[in-house]
């Protein structure tokens, strides 16, 4: 029988692997989920970075995104999980369709790749190279467009594009 509907955050999702793991808030207990066991809501549409000049207008892409770190979900998983391991998600599912944002490069430095980025929304985000989904390094200034998740409590730009 399987234990379902517990609400856990993404705590770690690791793209070029496909897998995560998820974590209650209240006792700190841990699941591990694969990409093909999460089921995405549909979201709304992405916002567009009409900012670049010279140049078609960014977005992300259409379809929601992949898990974003620190985002609720509600996950299931096998009653009989083996003792001592983090048991095996069965299914994970995103509580709330996610919402990206439009956002300006504060800052990235190039040899500890990693920077902070404003957000439209107002909020300052820690951006690393990790979370940079087509390989280009933001510059100073640059607008990018990501999904707002959380690490450690802190903001973090998730799924982050980088604008042409």
């Amino acid at each position: 029988m399987p234990v379902s509907d517990r609400k856990m955050r993404v705590l770690k999702y690791i793209p070029s692997k496909l897998y995560g793991f998820l974590r209650d808030d209240a006792d700190g207990f841990e699941v591990f989920f694969h990409l093909a066991t999460f089921q995405p809501s549909s979201g709304v549409e992405p916002p567009r970075c009409s900012s670049c000049p010279g140049a078609p207008r960014c977005s992300l892409t259409a379809d929601p995104p992949p898990p974003i770190l620190g985002e609720l979900v509600s996950v299931t998983w096998p009653a009989d999980s083996p003792a001592g391991k983090a048991p095996r998600a069965s299914l994970v599912t995103r509580e709330v369709p996610a919402t990206a944002v439009v956002g300006v490069v504060e800052s990235f430095d190039t040899a500890r790749r990693y920077g902070f980025v404003m957000g439209s929304d107002g909020v300052s985000y820690h951006l690393h190279e990790s979370e940079i989904s087509d390989g280009r390094l933001p510059l100073t200034g640059g607008h990018v467009v990501f999904y707002p998740g959380l690490r450690e409590g802190r903001p973090r730009a998730c799924h982050v594009k980088v604008c042409r």
